[in-house]
């Protein structure tokens, strides 16, 4: 410690420039600029109780590996005398209050056996907080534990993505928790996330805005590991999801479950009996291993109810949904599906009214090549079913005037090989409408499809749904 100020009279204590060096390595685990901690309490002496009116610590690293620990020589030489431990004086701690608390410029190291496994940088927070510690053998007693966030704000991956949030509350014995904003933003947009990385990987951009969980149980988390929340409401939620085909696969890249088998990986059971989302957007981006820009598909100004939630019981959840594709024409959807340890199964029926098929070029030009010229649905609708990697059903579409082209993917001009190939497509490979016949009959589509390993579940649905799609619009 370079320098310490002590006012009795407002119970503070200022430290400059300290320092905390492990015995262990020889190795600083901490440090700070500056460290003010104001209006200590006296009941740290009389009652065990840590109360302090403010903690501000600015310019702070915190360096920690947990093998920096090591054991417990004292306990080690009494098992092996087989004589029992003296009792020490009880100094646990009963309750911890900090009514403000402000860390500025901070960062955080977490080290596994003296490798760097995570890192956080320009870490912000103003908080404050209250925190009973009960034992867990007393279940009788409910903690009284309140949570406030004002802001917080830092860097992670390496500084590709900045997490955000603001207006966060949590009362542990109202068992309610609400948020005013949370962001994860990808420093820089899409083009500089993706020149970072040496492999493929996902780029996620979200925005949470005046989030509400009620009937938060804690004694069902504390006692069978099982989150349990009444209802949540989100009142507006943006997710944009994207992905560079172009970048290598990690070689250690493990293959995408299902939804079942992702929840059953949960160091928790989950259930939840309600979940609303409001004025939801939903874009997917992917870049073509040719293509110059990722094409994109996007499900706008949607309104999604969830209900039935848990991962023990082999009751599906329900799933209603109403969206615009690609904010133009509504699509309303219902998924029945299973989230216990047994066979994913899956019941989902759609139907989306008229719609232009032009909408749909922002992501055929870019990902498939095509432009489609004109054509018009007047109906569609699908039933699904799912037992793992297997789907099947059917699917109505109803469309005319469907005409194609193929382009170039990097400036979508057309060239002499896509003009023979677009002949051959409109002549030979594409059915140019599907609608009613002189007998009123209307072809069907044949829902066919069995899961790639490497597919994510989104995209298993999507594929599924376009094997019936196919089956009406191709010939072959």
């Amino acid at each position: 410690i370079e320098s310490a100020r002590i006012s009795p009279l407002k119970r503070a204590v200022s430290i400059g420039h300290m320092t905390v060096s492990s015995t262990v390595e020889d190795r600083v685990i901490f440090r700070t600029d500056t460290l003010h901690i104001s209006g200590i309490g006296p009941g740290l002496v009389f009652r065990r109780n840590i109360a302090l009116s403010g903690f501000m610590m600015d310019t702070f690293t915190i360096d920690w590996d947990d093998s920096l620990l090591g054991g417990d020589d004292k306990s080690e030489e009494s098992e092996e005398s087989g004589e029992p431990e003296e009792p020490e004086d009880d100094m646990t701690v009963r309750k911890l209050e900090i009514q403000s608390l402000d860390l500025v410029n901070g960062t955080v190291i977490v080290r596994e056996d003296g490798r760097e496994s995570n890192r956080i940088n320009t870490l912000n927070l103003k908080a404050g907080f209250s925190y009973e510690f009960v034992p867990e053998t007393d279940t009788l007693v409910s903690p009284r534990r309140n949570i406030a966030v004002d802001s917080l704000g830092f860097l992670f991956s390496e500084d590709r993505y900045r997490f955000s949030l603001s207006g966060f509350d949590y009362d542990h014995q109202d068992g309610l928790l609400t948020l005013s904003l949370m962001q994860l933003t990808p420093v820089g947009g899409y083009f500089q996330y993706m020149s970072s990385l040496e492999y493929d990987d996902h780029m996620y951009e979200i925005a949470i805005r005046d989030f509400t969980a009620s009937g938060i149980d804690p004694a069902a988390y504390r006692k069978h590991n099982l989150l349990k929340v009444g209802s949540m409401d989100v009142d507006a939620f943006r997710i944009h999801v994207a992905k560079d085909k172009q970048l290598p696969e990690r070689p250690d890249k493990e293959d995408p479950t299902l939804i079942n088998k992702s929840i059953q990986k949960l160091p928790f059971a989950v259930q939840f009996d309600s979940l609303s989302f409001r004025n939801t957007n939903i874009r997917y981006s992917e870049q073509d291993e040719k293509g110059t820009r990722p094409g994109t598909i996007s499900f706008m100004n949607s309104t999604i109810h969830i209900r039935d939630v848990n991962s023990l019981s082999p009751a599906p959840a329900n799933l209603v949904a109403s969206t615009y594709l690609q904010n133009h024409s509504e699509l309303n959807t219902e998924l029945n599906f299973t989230l216990d340890d047994g066979p994913f199964l899956l019941t989902g029926t759609g139907n989306m009214q008229s719609f232009d098929l032009k909408q749909l070029n922002s992501i055929f030009m870019d990902l498939e090549g095509i432009e489609i010229l004109s054509g018009y649905a007047h109906e569609i609708d699908f039933y699904l079913e799912m037992i793992d990697d297997s789907s099947s059903g059917r699917m109505h579409l109803v469309y005319e005037d469907l005409e194609m082209k193929i382009i170039d993917k990097d400036d979508h001009g057309g060239t002499p090989s896509g003009f023979i190939q677009s002949i051959i497509v409109k002549e030979a490979l594409l059915r140019p409408e599907n609608m009613a016949d002189s007998n009123d009959e209307i072809r069907t589509g044949a829902i066919d499809h069995v899961r790639d390993p490497d597919s994510p579940f989104f995209q298993h649905l999507w594929h599924s749904l376009r094997s019936g799609i196919f089956d009406i619009v191709l010939r072959i």
